[in-house]
């Protein structure tokens, strides 16, 4: 289970992806997608 901490840094990683992702252009939904088609990419502790 992770910590509070923990979460909070992962929390931290999703922020700075979807301000990547906005800032080539890509939507939340353009995000959501690619995860959906490889869920391989998306795992949990």
């Amino acid at each position: 289970m992770l910590r509070m901490n923990e979460n909070a840094a992962i929390d931290q990683e999703w922020v700075e992806l979807i301000k990547e992702a906005k800032r080539i252009g890509l939507t939340v939904d353009d995000v959501r997608m690619m995860l959906d088609r490889n869920p391989k990419t998306c795992h949990s502790s």
